[in-house]
């Protein structure tokens, strides 16, 4: 790298970087369960993250040539995978709660509404009720 060029990052450098800070911020809005940051990033994540797989030839040039740049490009690329891979299974541990929440909330509605234990009249519904079966009083 050119004195000028390590004083300015390239583009690419700079969307890895807003990527990261991106990344960052994200898994710290899951973990504080901020829903709504997590949305209002997904455009400018998808955005960034195509643009730096269009500059996969880039990357890959920069990857080869071997010297310090190179390195810090493949320990910069590191820390991309290592925020993606987790973002993606706190995002993924998320989905499956909220499934296994919404599949209760629906057992319930469905449980307690006029389909469940109670009739239309809001007597007790005899087909989700035990029944009473004799009880055995030989001995």
């Amino acid at each position: 790298m050119t004195q000028e060029t390590e004083s300015q990052p390239s583009g690419l450098e700079a969307e890895i970087a807003e990527l990261v800070a991106l990344l960052e911020a994200e898994i710290a809005e899951i973990r504080a369960g901020d829903l709504a940051g997590v949305t209002a990033r997904l455009e400018r994540k998808s955005e960034l993250a195509a643009r730096i797989e269009a500059a996969r030839p880039e990357i890959e040039a920069g990857l080869a040539a071997g010297d310090d740049a190179a390195q810090e490009l493949r320990e910069r690329l590191d820390v991309l995978a290592d925020l993606i891979a987790r973002d993606a299974a706190m995002l993924e541990r998320m989905r499956a709660t909220t499934g296994a929440v919404a599949r209760d909330l629906e057992r319930l509605r469905d449980r307690h509404g006029l389909g469940g234990l109670y009739g239309a009249n809001g007597n007790r519904s005899t087909k989700d009720t035990l029944s009473r079966a004799p009880m055995d009083k030989t001995v």
